[in-house]
């Protein structure tokens, strides 16, 4: 195909990999280069594709379009704010980088360069937060459980940067504001970061948000839960599925009766089951996404503010962590 977009990946972990999956079933963009710390490891992702391997960042400028950046969060400014001084387009992976300086350092170089930028948010593109898109949600309360077994992934941060952050990002895309206030609890079991950590936050509007992420489950486990005034829904990222809870018609007056119906809350709720698609994967629709910006078709449709927004919430709930929590 002409004009093929020529992209580079940064990183060639387990993130790295599935990137590289999903560019090479595309057919408008090449994988051009590989980089990684590890040369070895950036040749085994480069090699099957026919891309280029290298252990520099730097040396893409000039080579490429557009970047996937997918290497540990700690080096994230390191590699994006070159890369976007020199107009390569970026998809900077969750979370956009270790602090909240960090990643602002990141949306300013794009502002100055004009380059386009997206930060890698996934919940966004997932088809169960499609499924509700257009519900005009107005929540006053948000309840988030993010849990599941140890991944040995993502080491050099805790849960609130590895897990939390998805959770955070839909929060605060939900609420359309930031928190006035954060409070949290929470603590390590296996190493130096926090694993598990349960928080709460307050918006100007009246929303409340809880926020509860492990990633020392036994189980899996992944739910946003929405109550807005007359309706309630829930959104299970594991099965895929959404289900809006409203009440039926009469609801006040059979509650006031104090007799209970004789077919318990299904006489008093109706469930709808909401229309989740099944394709394509929130990965793969993520980076049409990215790439539709790139070639100038729309705006970025999550922006390196929006990450360091939910990177800022997260540092506000890291602070209160460690206010009550001496390892």
């Amino acid at each position: 195909m002409a004009n093929r977009l020529k992209l580079a990946l940064v990183g060639a972990g387990h993130m790295g990999r599935l990137h590289a999956q999903a560019v090479a079933e595309r057919k408008d963009v090449r994988l051009a280069a590989v980089c990684d710390i590890d040369a070895a490891r950036a040749a085994a992702v480069a090699g099957p594709a026919g891309a280029a391997a290298e252990t520099d960042a730097r040396r893409l400028i000039g080579r490429v379009d557009a970047a996937v950046i997918a290497a540990d969060t700690s080096a994230h400014a390191a590699v994006a704010v070159p890369l976007l001084e020199a107009g390569v387009a970026v998809l900077v992976e969750k979370p956009v980088a270790a602090t909240a300086a960090g990643a602002r350092l990141i949306a300013d170089a794009a502002r100055r360069s004009g380059a386009v930028a997206q930060a890698g948010h996934i919940l966004r593109f997932d088809p169960v937060t499609r499924a509700v898109a257009g519900l005009g949600l107005r929540p006053a309360y948000i309840d988030v459980t993010w849990v599941a077994p140890f991944s040995f992934r993502s080491l050099d941060v805790g849960v609130v940067m590895d897990v939390m952050i998805h959770g955070l990002d839909v929060v605060l895309h939900l609420a359309g504001e930031m928190p006035a206030r954060a409070d949290a609890a929470g603590g390590a079991v296996v190493g130096p970061h926090e694993d598990f950590v349960s928080a709460r936050l307050s918006f100007p509007g009246g929303c409340a948000a809880t926020l509860t992420a492990s990633r020392m489950s036994r189980t899996r486990q992944r739910t946003v839960r929405v109550f807005s005034r007359g309706e309630y829904l829930k959104l299970d990222y594991g099965a895929r599925t959404v289900e809006r809870v409203m009440p039926r018609p009469g609801l006040a007056e059979t509650i006031r009766s104090g007799k209970p119906p004789a077919g318990g809350m299904d006489d008093l709720v109706a469930v709808e089951k909401v229309p989740v698609e099944a394709q394509p994967d929130a990965l793969r629709a993520q980076l049409a996404s990215f790439l539709e910006a790139v070639r100038g078709r729309h705006t970025p449709l999550v922006t390196l503010d929006d990450g360091a927004r939910a990177v800022e919430v997260a540092e506000q709930i890291l602070a209160a962590v460690q206010a009550r929590w001496t390892p």
